[in-house]
């Protein structure tokens, strides 16, 4: 039988815990427009509830009130990336962390790769004829 494939720009990389133990395989395709509007629009909707949690966070009186908010954020982000990269994604990149930190970790790891996409997408068109 012969074959067909069809590349699609899809990466998978190898997510590594603090000791460098795999966590699991985290995939995603940035050659795909929807994927980087989708990505995009997480980014800025967390930029837009970024303030909201600030103001909550400085209304905080108490270590648990903090810890509430930091789960609620956390929640949040996590949930927003298994939207956008399929259910489970989170578990994959973060464990069992909770952090805010782990989230500026993602995206900054991941835009590399929106830009080259982007960059090359653009290219196409750009060309001087």
């Amino acid at each position: 039988m012969e074959s067909l494939q069809i590349r699609t720009g899809q990466i998978s990389l190898n997510v590594l815990d603090d000791q460098g133990e795999s966590r699991g395989i985290f995939k995603f395709n940035p050659s795909d427009i929807e994927s980087a509007k989708q990505v995009n629009l997480v980014q800025k909707e967390f930029e837009q509830r970024e303030v909201e949690y600030q103001q909550r966070a400085e209304k905080c009186e108490t270590v648990e009130d903090k810890v509430a908010l930091l789960e609620e954020v956390v929640d949040y982000m996590e949930k927003s990336i298994d939207r956008v990269f399929g259910q489970g994604s989170s578990k994959i990149l973060f464990g069992d962390a909770k952090t805010l930190s782990m989230f500026d970790d993602f995206f900054n790891g991941i835009a590399p790769y929106y830009n080259k996409a982007a960059e090359e997408r653009m290219a196409k068109y750009n060309k001087k004829k």
